[in-house]
């Protein structure tokens, strides 16, 4: 069928989805002692690491540092965790996958259903420091759900095609870790985008990587409201939407076209 097919498909099997998110979130669960906390404690033991080494040990850092800091933290943690559920989702489903039909795009599509529940855990510590920075706290911080709902829209793509390219190349779940800790410290999360652009300002390859990465804008658009106490950019955000609404259907597309081999290789 067609992407827009495939996309039909997915949506049909809607109530699949929820199954296997909330299985996921369960198993979570009972997979360690603190399970589903660790989106609470994660988040912030980070951004006490940070803390430590950019505002205390190199002296460079924002007012109400910690606040700037959980602002991309939170963020990247859920994009990085999806990523790295999404990339062994089908191989982890291969027996099923071996006895029932049904649509392959649903597998990483409810790792991602299941990582915004788990994403809004990591809230809890956002609202306890507002305990220490109540001056921050300002009404736009409820539009995070929409900046929430772009981030969505761009790490869907690379959750699709990284689940496919794990059936095929086993070695892209052990290098997706270190590509995401490279590109987590080359987007404004330790620092402000305005120090990023200065360095971008004497080596201009640099330059245009900050331009174009996406992070930078929906970094931005979370400072907005939980920082900055502002509305975020609006125009950012739409151009993110429009841009990444061709790049998911590529990412369907390079998914459909792999999806008849998985059972053959797996």
């Amino acid at each position: 069928g067609t992407v827009l097919e495939t996309i039909g498909a997915a949506v049909g099997q809607r109530r699949l989805i929820w199954y296997l998110a909330v299985s996921s979130l369960r198993k979570r669960g009972t997979d360690s002692l603190l399970g589903n906390l660790w989106w609470v404690l994660d988040p912030a033991l980070q951004m006490g690491v940070y803390y430590v080494l950019v505002g205390v040990i190199l002296k460079r850092s924002e007012p109400a540092y910690p606040l700037f800091l959980f602002a991309a933290i939170l963020p990247w943690k859920w994009f990085s965790t999806c990523l790295a559920d999404s990339t062994s989702s089908i191989r982890l489903r291969e027996k099923v996958l071996r006895q029932i039909a049904f649509p392959q795009i649903v597998l990483p599509i409810a790792t991602m259903t299941a990582s915004v529940a788990s994403f809004a855990f990591g809230l809890i510590p956002l609202l306890a420091l507002y305990l220490f920075y109540p001056d921050r706290l300002t009404a736009w911080v409820l539009l995070l759900p929409v900046v929430a709902a772009v981030q969505l829209l761009w790490t869907l793509p690379f959750a699709v095609v990284l689940s496919a390219s794990n059936v095929f190349f086993r070695d892209v779940g052990n290098l997706i870790g270190h590509l995401l800790r490279l590109w987590f410290y080359l987007s404004p999360a330790l620092f402000s985008v305005e120090t990023l652009r200065g360095l971008g300002d004497r080596h201009p390859p640099f330059g245009v990587f900050v331009t174009l990465n996406p992070f930078t804008w929906i970094f931005g658009a979370y400072r907005d409201a939980i920082y900055e106490g502002r509305a975020p950019d609006w125009f950012s955000l739409l151009a993110l939407t429009l841009a990444g609404l061709p790049v998911l259907f590529v990412a369907t597309y390079l998914f459909r076209r792999a999806a008849p081999s998985f059972v053959k290789v797996l």
